[in-house]
């Protein structure tokens, strides 16, 4: 067995930039630039050999990163080496040729690679074709559910295969005994059995939050990494042990272990109650939404003192609003009630709806006011009473200005979309509200949370925190991880189409037509 030092060692230099003659950036323009697995006739030489070099590459890759995440647990360079695996096997399924018959284990290892990388989204985008199509087994099939995060197919799959009679034990046994059972079948039936009755284990966890149970499906899964070595079946234990890392990875960043146990002051009868409510009617979601990502992992473990003013910068998709519905589950666990202000009409109705799909399985009523800057008696009747009230900038000053106590048992503002905070005229009254919310002589008790995706950096980002902090010590919660990847390229148009060059070598990579013009509709 390799040591920690040998496997870092391995994986620092096989993840290098540009290694093997850029490969995995070979790869990448191979998959983009074929269709079910041919080549156009124009494309750049990228290699006789590359199908062989990317899957030789993507296994190294991920077993040196799965040895490396059990030894001394997750860290940047694994995930790096995670990325890069997943990379060569996207690039081996991507556009690839229907038939294969690997197609469906290396799009499998591909999604889990990238969700042990911390894509979960480029990981849910990979499963995006008929599973019908694909040649797969059953412990792929459950991986697909729970990395779609389809956690009722998942129940619904497992407890049909462990239910059908000839995959119990008894019937195993027999069939061992028998004498006339093919044994590698019959061993591939106890591995993919073993792989379902884990997850089944694993779901009920990400359920309850009872850890005997993830303990009761890690267990499950290590007898099967450990059977299927033995019996060297090299797909399985490439599956059984990916799926091992997986519920590790989802255990380890899921609600259950990350959204505080230990209530705001105050709270201490309301939250445990709500705790409970608020993961199981997310788990309870069509897509199950079990975990919390990197960038909103701070902000959570912070949210617990409702005295504690955030300023919160992630990009665009990275989780802002699941970071202002802790804060909003904290307050209202301490019975004050949850002001969010956005500075669009469209976004105030968006976020109404997202609010309202959170929190009214709870028991809370939301409500927004948007519109005309005057104050109708419903209007000013939502904002004394509804404990979540989503509102413009305009709305809110516009009633503030008629009766300052509208809020006084507001126990949290919610400033979205807070780069809007400005010197334009719309800007001017964002900024304007903020600083009279902030001038208030009950400011002090009451938190406040900025969101935005584009902030500034350096010291106008410690003038913005000092500001919304009113000077107290603190720092930003920022992070640059987003679920997606971003990727570059030069798009020329031709008069009649458009070509994408993925660098700014006319001789490199291409998708010719990437845009193409398309008559006009009628006349």
């Amino acid at each position: 067995m390799e040591t920690t030092e040998e496997l870092s060692t391995f994986l620092t230099a096989a993840t290098v930039d540009g290694i093997l003659g850029r490969l995995l950036y070979r790869g990448a323009a191979w998959s983009l630039m074929r269709k079910n697995g041919v080549l156009p006739q124009n494309a750049p030489p990228l290699g006789a050999t590359i199908e062989t070099d990317l899957a030789e590459h993507g296994f190294a890759l991920l077993r040196g990163a799965m040895a490396l995440r059990a030894q001394a647990g997750a860290s940047e360079l694994t995930g790096k080496a995670f990325e890069r695996a997943a990379n060569a096997f996207e690039a081996l399924v991507r556009n690839g040729d229907p038939e294969s018959p690997d197609r469906g284990f290396r799009r499998t290892i591909a999604a889990a690679a990238y969700h042990l990388a911390g894509f979960s989204a480029v990981a849910f985008s990979i499963f995006n074709e008929i599973e019908e199509d694909l040649n797969v087994s059953p412990g792929e099939i459950a991986i697909r559910h729970l990395i779609l995060r389809d956690l009722d197919q998942l129940r619904g799959f497992v407890r049909d295969w462990l239910n059908y009679g000839a995959h119990g034990d008894e019937q195993i046994a027999a069939a061992l005994q028998g004498g006339d059972a093919d044994v590698d079948e019959v061993l591939s039936t106890i591995l993919n059995t073993t792989i379902c009755r884990a997850l089944a284990f694993f779901d009920f966890a990400l359920e309850t939050g009872e850890v005997e149970s993830f303990e009761a499906a890690r267990g499950l899964l290590t007898t099967a990494v450990g059977l299927a070595d033995n019996a060297e079946n090299v797909p399985l234990w490439w599956i059984s042990n990916l799926c091992r890392h997986l519920i590790d990875d989802l255990w380890q960043h899921s609600l259950h272990q990350n959204l505080p146990t230990e209530p705001p002051e105050g709270a201490e009868e309301r939250y445990p109650d709500l705790r409970r409510l608020f993961i199981s009617s997310l788990y309870a979601r069509k897509t199950s939404e079990v975990e919390l990502w990197p960038s909103q992992r701070e902000a959570a473990q912070r949210s617990t003192d409702v005295t504690d003013d955030l300023v919160v910068a992630l990009p665009t998709s990275a989780g802002k609003t699941r970071v202002a519905e802790i804060a909003a589950l904290m307050t209202l666990s301490s019975a004050r009630r949850v002001l969010i202000v956005t500075p669009l009409r469209a976004l105030s109705a968006q976020t109404e709806r997202t609010f309202r799909k959170t929190f009214a399985p709870l028991g809370f009523g939301v409500s927004s006011l948007y519109g005309a800057s005057g104050l109708s008696a419903g209007d000013e009747d939502a904002l004394r009473t509804r404990e979540i009230i989503i509102a413009t900038p305009e709305k809110l000053d516009f009633a503030l200005r008629s009766d300052q106590t509208l809020i006084d048992d507001v126990g949290l503002i919610v400033l979205d979309e807070g780069h809007m905070i400005g010197p334009s005229e719309r800007e001017i009254r964002y900024e304007t509200l903020v600083q009279r919310l902030l001038r208030r002589t009950d400011a002090a008790e009451r938190r406040i949370v900025c969101l935005s995706a584009i902030l500034p950096s350096g010291d106008e980002l410690d003038d913005l925190t000092a500001w919304i902090r009113s000077d107290e010590p603190g720092e930003p919660v920022r992070s640059d991880w987003r679920p997606t990847r971003q990727r570059f390229g030069a798009l020329t148009w031709r008069g009649k189409d458009a070509l994408l060059r993925l660098d700014l070598d006319d001789d490199g990579p291409f998708l010719d037509k990437f845009v193409a013009e398309k008559p006009a509709l009628g006349k």
